[in-house]
């Protein structure tokens, strides 16, 4: 597979988490979020929603190139699709 600037697979055969994962530094300043192929569907869409957040994070710090904090923040308050809050999942069989 072609690599993915700041994008990473991740398949471990130990672990339940197989996904993506999108990682940015600017000024030492990190962000970082994580793409489960069971939250999102499967690897291509964990990957599609991995690299439209990856497009999101570049846009704004294109936005504000001197105050990377403030692009990753807002970056975080943004919520993809698919994406549920931190403890909150839908229910087994349920249609989400």
């Amino acid at each position: 597979m072609k690599s993915i600037r700041n994008i990473t697979r991740f398949t471990y055969e130990f672990t339940s988490f197989q996904g993506w994962r999108v990682t940015l530094c600017r000024n030492q300043i990190h962000f970082t979020r994580y793409f489960s192929d069971k939250q999102f569907g499967g690897e291509q869409e964990s990957l599609e929603a991995a690299l439209s957040v990856r497009n999101l994070v570049l846009e704004k710090l294109r936005l504000y190139p001197n105050d990377p904090a403030r692009a990753f923040d807002e970056c975080r308050e943004h919520q993809p699709v698919g994406l549920f809050p931190k403890g909150i999942r839908p229910r087994k069989g349920s249609a989400a």
